[in-house]
């Protein structure tokens, strides 16, 4: 499916890749769509994982979220599966979130509990950033945005959230630093056995 796209892979080339039968494929299947839903996500919560990984360090929530945010994005519009999961799974938003609103929330907690955040209503906030971004990816998907106005996004996030325009501006377009690889990744293990993991405050 990443490879020839959603459409024009069929549930016999499944059941062919999978070596079973039609029949096996609709005992657990009702349709291919559905066999996407997981694998959206399960490349959604693996890309958290790695952000999770590349953060742990940063000191300043508000930079937290910038790097955690635009990798995000970039992560979920480079990958077709979620592309089609965002714009056509049909599910509701608060299920759409369920893959990459876990960490955000957590780093929303924390620039709160910090006071570099500045909210009124938190319930609200996490709705309205959540919201935000999933109008930003189905804009960047469809092609109405490019990837540079995915910084210019989280940028208005961060103000969303209390900071000032210039600091906003700043943070969310730094060069922004790369992902670490999968877990498993014989380069990355490498890199983690040098580098003591500390937990973020």
């Amino acid at each position: 499916m990443r490879a020839r796209g959603v459409e024009a892979v069929t549930v016999d080339d499944i059941a062919d890749a999978a070596d079973i039968s039609r029949r096996s494929f609709y005992h657990h299947f009702e349709s291919k769509h559905d066999l996407i839903v997981p694998m959206a996500r399960a490349h959604t919560l693996s890309l958290n994982c790695r952000i999770d990984r590349l953060v742990e360090d940063v000191q300043d929530p508000a930079e937290t979220a910038s790097i955690a945010l635009r990798h995000t994005l970039r992560g979920i519009v480079g990958d077709p599966l979620s592309c089609w999961f965002i714009l056509h799974s049909g599910l509701p938003h608060d299920r759409l979130r369920e893959g990459i609103g876990e960490s955000a929330a957590r780093d929303l907690d924390r620039g709160v509990r910090t006071g570099r955040f500045v909210l009124s209503n938190r319930n609200v906030l996490e709705h309205l950033c959540g919201g935000a971004v999933l109008g930003v990816l189905s804009a960047r998907i469809g092609g109405a945005l490019v990837d540079d106005d995915l910084d210019d996004a989280v940028e208005h996030v961060l103000r969303i959230l209390g900071l000032k325009p210039d600091e906003a501006h700043e943070i969310a377009h730094r060069p922004l630093p790369e992902l670490p690889g999968e877990l498993g990744d014989v380069a990355d293990a490498g890199r983690r056995k040098r580098r003591p993991a500390a937990a973020r405050k």
